[in-house]
């Protein structure tokens, strides 16, 4: 094997391995226990999690809800907040068996290779989509669609609203899972720094979803809090802490009237971009 691969594939795959939560046992994707998941959230067409990039534990839940819905022989669509573009890449991947090359082929787009590392390239969601992969193996239906592109803050929401839409259209008889970033989740019009926002999920109210913020009890993410790739990094993110903590992994106890309940993932730890 060439030095420059066996580098990247030692690379690849402990950014894989320590992105796996610790109850994961080799080779094999833990699935939430189906009591835990109330039927609202497991009848929902549009089920909407809201979360804060660049943590392990958010694509970890992820993969444990896809994991118990499968086991129920529910099929899935998860549409990610990342660039549309990424598409044919994704669908190779999950076409493929995963090997190391596989995942090189994955990663080789700009998505995982630009100066800004927000989080939604970071190594707990290349993680996340190998948890996929596996799961296919096993016989599970679960496709996923990338749902972001290229433009100004409003012109963004009304994109990442019609990919929603349309992918919604063509999951007919699936469950549709949208993984974006908190503020694209919020149900009403308008937030802290500007009342004339109107989020996707807004745009989106016909098709009644169900919106879901992550709750945490504090930790870290790998956020990025300017418009440089300097202000990108490890950074603690308490903001969206829950006291007293949910009961089990959902709460559809409305925080506030932006969401219809919350996701819980305890205490995060940041998770840095997969490819250094």
């Amino acid at each position: 094997m060439p030095r420059r691969f066996a580098s990247f594939a030692a690379l690849l795959a402990c950014a894989l391995v320590l992105a796996r939560p610790a109850s994961a046992e080799q080779g094999d994707v833990p699935c939430m226990a189906d009591e835990a998941i109330p039927e609202a959230v497991q009848r929902a067409p549009f089920l909407v999690l809201g979360e804060v990039h660049g943590t392990r534990e958010v694509p970890a839940f992820v993969a444990g809800y896809l994991c118990a819905a499968a086991r129920q022989g529910r099929p899935l669509t998860l549409a990610i907040e990342i660039p549309a573009a990424v598409q044919g890449a994704i669908d190779a991947y999950l076409a493929s068996a995963g090997a190391p090359q596989d995942a090189e082929r994955l990663t080789a787009g700009e998505l995982w290779r630009r100066p800004m590392q927000d989080g939604r390239s970071s190594a707990a969601m290349l993680a996340l989509f190998s948890d996929i992969l596996r799961l296919r193996a096993r016989g599970a239906d679960i496709r996923v669609v990338a749902i972001d592109g290229e433009a100004a803050p409003k012109a963004r929401e009304a994109l990442l609203a019609a990919n929603l839409a349309r992918a919604l259209d063509e999951s007919s008889g699936r469950q549709l899972v949208a993984l974006v970033g908190g503020l694209h989740a919020i149900r009403e019009k308008g937030r802290r720094f500007d009342p004339q926002y109107e989020s996707a999920v807004y745009l989106l109210a016909e098709r009644k979803p169900l919106s879901l913020t992550v709750g945490t009890a504090g930790g870290s993410a790998w956020i990025c809090r300017g418009n440089t790739p300097a202000t990108c990094g490890e950074a603690q993110w308490d903001i969206n802490r829950v006291t007293p903590a949910p009961a089990g992994p959902f709460s559809l106890t409305p925080p506030s009237g932006q969401f219809d309940g919350v996701f819980y993932v305890g205490r995060t730890s940041a998770s840095p971009p997969a490819l250094r």
